[in-house]
C-alpha cells in the first residue's frame, strides 16, 4: 500500500491523512484552477420562466484528485464529481446556495482572491446576495442578475481586469524607473499557486562545443494579470518577466502576447522555497525529477556524456511528458 502523507511518494488521488488545508492555500488554489459560475437557464416555469444556479469550482486532473477531496473537507460542504472526460479532470463543487453563503463567501471576503478572479467572486456574491432575498423570481432581479453575469469572466473587459489587479496589488513605478509591488503574497498562497499555474522546465543545447543545461520554474498569465507576476518577481526577490514593455501602459499590456511569463532561473531559490512549501498535487513529483537535474548540473555530470543522457532521459518524463510514460 502506497504512504499517502510521504510526500515524495505519495498517492495523489487521496487525500492527506495528516495536513489540512490552510485558507491561503484554499485561495491559491482557487485563483489558480478555479471559477465563480452563475448560469442561467429557460424552463418556462415560474413568473421570469427562468432559473439562476450558481456554482463555485476547482478543477484539478485526475491524477491529482486528492487535493479536491481536501477542499471538501475544508469547507465542510460540496462534491467531487466528473468534470470533464475528455480532459481527464475532476472538480470538486459547491452548489447549494446555502454553503454558498455561510461557507464559501466567508471565506473569500477574509481571504480574496488575489488575480482578477477577484472580480467575478464580487459579481457572484452580488448575484448570491439577490437569490438569498428571493429577488430572483421577479422580472427585476433577474434581470439584475442578466446584467451582472453578463461581465463576468471570459467577458469581462481587459481593462476592468487589468485595473484591479494594478490597484489592488498597490503597483507604482518610482522615481529611477524601477517597478514598485506594495502587496506581500502569503507563502501558502505561492505553494498553492504554483501548484495550477507552475511548470519546471530545463533547456538543454549539446549542438556546439560548450553544452548548455539550464533549468527554471516558469508561471504564465493572462496579460491583464501581469501584476501578480511582478508581485511573484517580488516574493522571489529574482526572475523576470517575458516579454518585457511598459506594464504601466495598459496599451502596450494589451498588445503584448496573450500570456506574459515569470521565470525564475535562481534554482537555490526555487529549492529552498518548495522545500519549507511542498506542492500539494502530483505537480511535486515533476519538482522531485526537476531538482535531479539541478543536481547532476551542479555535481558537473552534464558536462559527461553518461551524465547528459540521463539529464534528457529525466527531462522527457516532467510536465505534461509524465502521463505518456
Amino acid at each position: 500500500m502506497k504512504n499517502i502523507n510521504n510526500i515524495n511518494n505519495r498517492d495523489f488521488t487521496n487525500k492527506r491523512l495528516i495536513g489540512k488545508l490552510l485558507p491561503w492555500q484554499v485561495t491559491g488554489l482557487t485563483d489558480g484552477e478555479g471559477g465563480f459560475i452563475c448560469s442561467i437557464s429557460h424552463t418556462g416555469k415560474g413568473l421570469t420562466g427562468y432559473s439562476v444556479k450558481l456554482e463555485f469550482k476547482v478543477t484539478q486532473k485526475t491524477h491529482s484528485e486528492g487535493i479536491l477531496h481536501e477542499l471538501k473537507e475544508y469547507f465542510g460542504c460540496g462534491n467531487v464529481v466528473i468534470d470533464n472526460r475528455s480532459t481527464d479532470t475532476m472538480k470538486f463543487q459547491v452548489k447549494s446556495i446555502k454553503d454558498i453563503l455561510e461557507k464559501v463567501i466567508p471565506h473569500f471576503v477574509e481571504y480574496p482572491c488575489l488575480t482578477s478572479k477577484f472580480l467575478n467572486f464580487r459579481d457572484w456574491k452580488e448575484i448570491a446576495t439577490i437569490i438569498s432575498k428571493k429577488e430572483h423570481l421577479t422580472n427585476e432581479g433577474l434581470d439584475k442578475i442578466k446584467n451582472i453575469s453578463s461581465f463576468m469572466n471570459s467577458k469581462r473587459p481587459f481593462e476592468d481586469k487589468y485595473n484591479h489587479c494594478k490597484s489592488f496589488l498597490g503597483f507604482s513605478v518610482l522615481a529611477d524607473g524601477k517597478y514598485n509591488i506594495n502587496y506581500n503574497l502569503p507563502p501558502h498562497w505561492v505553494q498553492a499557486f504554483l501548484d495550477g499555474e507552475s511548470s519546471f522546465y530545463t533547456y538543454v543545447s549539446d549542438k556546439t562545443e560548450n553544452i548548455i543545461v539550464n533549468s527554471s520554474l516558469e508561471i504564465g498569465q493572462n496579460s491583464h494579470d501581469i501584476f501578480i507576476l511582478l508581485a511573484l518577481k517580488k516574493f522571489f526577490n529574482g526572475g523576470y518577466i517575458k516579454p518585457k514593455y511598459k506594464y504601466e501602459d495598459i496599451l502596450e499590456c494589451l498588445n503584448s502576447r496573450l500570456v506574459n511569463r515569470f521565470i525564475l532561473r535562481e534554482t537555490e531559490t526555487i529549492i529552498n522555497f518548495v522545500e519549507n512549501y511542498p506542492l500539494l498535487t502530483r505537480k511535486h513529483l515533476d519538482y522531485l525529477d526537476w531538482k535531479k537535474i539541478v543536481e547532476l548540473k551542479k555535481t558537473k555530470q552534464h558536462l559527461n556524456a553518461e551524465g547528459l543522457d540521463l539529464i534528457k532521459l529525466i527531462r522527457s518524463g516532467l510536465n505534461s511528458n509524465r502521463d505518456s510514460k
